[in-house]
């Protein structure tokens, strides 16, 4: 049985990790974007499963085998990402180059007073999507997420930004779900990624994706329906150093599941998401940052 990828260690140095933001912030991003090199291919040797991970999903996109080069690509994409963020976080991303279609979903449902759920993916920075909507745009956007098997970077961006790491409902908390509610009634943005479960046990639907069957969590739909709100699909896709594209596309005015036959219902919407998310992986394959055996776990 493949492990939860919730029960995965976080792979990463707190010295190290530390060093880097040290000297992004005092140095300049220059220097740490040389040692992001170094560090990604450290990951490359040494990280076995997420590296086989990477080459089967990029295997399975290209439909040829993916090497070694193509795996610290792709963790390069990823580290690049977060080292952005950290500008972010730390009020400093002036340098930063975003290319923004469809806000006008979200300033429509400012204008109205009315709350939405965004539903993103782990595609592209949704953490630095997050930062500049609250710090740029000053919207109320809350994410739900678990925190749990991070603790070295959820403690980096606490200290960087307590304001903004705080604007989050941690769904490995007991409290977690406390408020959710009252955070969209209130015209609340809620983001929400809807390509891993964040609960075992929780109701999953199994769909087509990149070619194989593959678990997505229904949480998403139904929180949806319970929320009764807009759902807007979001990214925030790197295009290279210091060029971001972010999009917003309209996924649902609302989604109502009927009684009757309701489990089909929810299965259609989790596989209108599946093939969005297929859709931009084939746009942009090194965006897309699950780096653990995504079709043959039990637990996704």
């Amino acid at each position: 049985m493949a492990q939860d990828w919730t029960q995965q260690p976080e792979r990463g140095n707190r010295f190290w990790l530390w060093t880097i933001v040290w000297l992004a912030l005092n140095i300049g991003r220059g220097a740490a974007r040389i040692l992001l090199y170094p560090i990604s291919a450290f990951f490359l040797l040494f990280a076995k499963q997420p590296r086989q991970a990477s080459q089967t999903y990029l295997t399975r996109l290209e439909n040829k085998p993916a090497g070694w080069l193509d795996a610290f690509r792709h963790y390069h994409t990823f580290a690049e990402t977060i080292l952005d963020r950290v500008f972010v976080f730390a009020g400093r991303s002036d340098f930063l180059a975003l290319d923004v279609q469809g806000f006008n979903l979200l300033q429509a449902q400012l204008d109205k007073g009315e709350g939405c759920l965004l539903l993103g993916a782990h595609f592209g920075s949704f953490e630095l999507l997050r930062g500049l909507g609250l710090t740029r745009q000053h919207l109320p956007i809350k994410a739900l997420v678990y925190q749990d098997n991070s603790p070295i970077v959820r403690t980096l961006f606490q200290h960087l930004n307590p304001s903004l790491a705080a604007q989050v409902f941690n769904i490995g908390a007991a409290d977690s779900l406390v408020g959710v509610d009252q955070h969209v009634g209130q015209g609340g943005m809620l983001a929400i990624l809807g390509d891993r479960s964040i609960l075992l046990g929780s109701k999953r639907v199994r769909c087509e994706f990149l070619g194989e069957p593959a678990w997505f969590p229904a949480a998403p739909t139904l929180l949806a329906h319970l929320l009764k709100v807009p759902v807007i699909f979001f990214y925030c896709l790197r295009l290279g150093p210091g060029r971001y594209a972010i999009r917003f596309e309209r996924f649902a005015e609302r989604i109502e599941l009927p009684r009757q036959n309701r489990d089909a219902a929810i299965a259609e919407w989790v596989r209108r998401y599946a093939a969005k998310l297929e859709q931009h992986c084939r746009l942009a394959p090194y965006n897309w940052f699950n780096f653990y055996d995504f079709w043959s776990q039990e637990h996704a």
